[in-house]
């Protein structure tokens, strides 16, 4: 397929994407968002109130005294890395999916990626407020979650050298059990988008079987439509016969498959780039647990060990099914530091490792994400409620 049957499809698609926009803004569950806020709170608290009520009397410390101020102000300058090399690694895939969209939209967007991950199960519920961030920037939907998508890839690629890497020359023992199945989520999800780029259709026809199944048990109007692939003449008889939402969804499938075409294509080193920046940002989140425990005073062992526990963590955790991995992440770096971190030292050494790489980035995020949302609203109001209120009153008068 030629650059230019790739821009003609990816034109038909984000035509088709846009003006599901137009009619339907996009929708989120804030019923959900709350209960997982809720939940997150609700497992944070109760991990927590554990590791500060299992400190007995001998293992009593005094915090004040041990502080190292000078690896206090490493951390502030090495704070805003993970989201600046985030934010970039977004601006890379940018260039070639979507031009134009500034720097300060991709950090927007990374931000509200971590702070909508925070209140869903695992890291990348994050995508909707990064979709939402992007759409605003002037990118489509389709094209949106191409972007996010390309680089969660990049993301995935990054973490299962590191995880291999952790399993092979760590010689962190204990990881072992629980490396198998992270491997498998791992290679499932990227082997699933791998697969949506070589054979679509097969996501396609699993959509408008589970759309099909869906409106015989719930007995809704069977309405079904023509759909022929975007860019596709449709001269022809139609590929498939589903329905609107199904649609909308392949719609996506499709767009997403043409974008990773197009950005393979144009940008090979660019993918490349997308990787390294991944390993980045996840070294500098491994750095930030090894500047905590110095900060703490904890000096044992080196950095070089303390990176290797860190970077097998955050593999472990990345795919941790509670919002925000609360409760999970705590505990399995409660578990998997313990020859590190005295018990008086654990619940103050996460409570700081999980402030650092998540609490406020993730704050930071929601505030540009519920500003963002709150300054759209009005528009969604007019576009969606006003017409109906007009014509509503006119059948009154008449």
């Amino acid at each position: 397929m030629s650059d230019s049957d790739l821009l003609t499809n990816k034109r038909g698609a984000d035509s088709r994407t846009e003006s599901v926009v137009a009619r339907e803004p996009q929708r989120f569950s804030w019923v959900r968002l709350v209960l997982g806020g809720l939940v997150f709170l609700v497992l944070t608290i109760g991990i927590f109130w554990y590791q500060f009520n299992r400190i007995q009397a001998r293992d009593e410390v005094t915090i004040l005294g041990q502080l190292k101020w000078c690896y206090l102000l490493l951390m502030l300058l090495c704070l805003p890395i993970d989201t600046l090399v985030s934010g970039f690694r977004i601006l890379v895939v940018c260039r070639i999916l979507q031009p134009g969209i500034r720097l300060w939209t991709c950090l927007k967007a990374e931000l509200a990626n971590m702070g909508i991950a925070m209140l869903t199960p695992s890291s990348s519920g994050g995508a909707i407020g990064q979709v939402y961030m992007l759409n605003r920037g002037g990118a489509s939907v389709g094209t949106a979650m191409s972007i996010s998508l390309i680089t969660f890839l990049g993301t995935m690629v990054a973490l299962l050298c590191l995880g291999i890497f952790s399993l092979v020359f760590s010689g962190i023992q204990q990881i072992g059990p629980f490396f198998v199945g992270a491997a498998w989520s791992f290679t499932l999800v990227t082997g699933a988008m791998v697969l949506g780029v070589v054979w679509p259709g097969l996501f396609r026809k699993m959509v408008s079987l589970i759309s099909r199944a869906f409106r015989l048990i719930w007995g809704k109007d069977n309405r079904l439509e023509d759909w022929w692939p975007p860019g596709k003449a449709r001269t022809g008889p139609p590929i498939d016969r589903i329905g609107p939402l199904a649609r909308k969804v392949v719609d996506l499938i499709y767009t997403y498959r043409d974008d990773l075409r197009r950005f393979m294509q144009l940008g090979k080193a660019n993918f490349a780039l997308v990787c390294l920046l991944s390993f980045t940002f996840i070294f500098s989140r491994a750095l930030m647990g090894f500047l905590c425990l110095r900060f703490l005073g904890i000096q044992q062992h080196t950095i070089g060990h303390i990176l290797e526990v860190q970077l097998a963590l955050i593999f472990l955790i990345y795919f941790a099914p509670t919002p925000g991995g609360s409760g999970l992440a705590e505990g399995t770096s409660l578990f998997i530091m313990a020859h590190i971190v005295p018990i008086g030292f654990a619940p103050h050494y996460n409570l700081l490792w999980r402030f650092s790489t998540l609490y406020l980035p993730a704050c930071v995020g929601l505030f540009f994400f519920i500003r963002a949302v709150l300054q759209d609203a009005p528009k969604v109001i007019e576009r969606r409620y006003i017409p109906k209120l007009r014509k509503n009153s006119f059948e009154m008068r008449t």
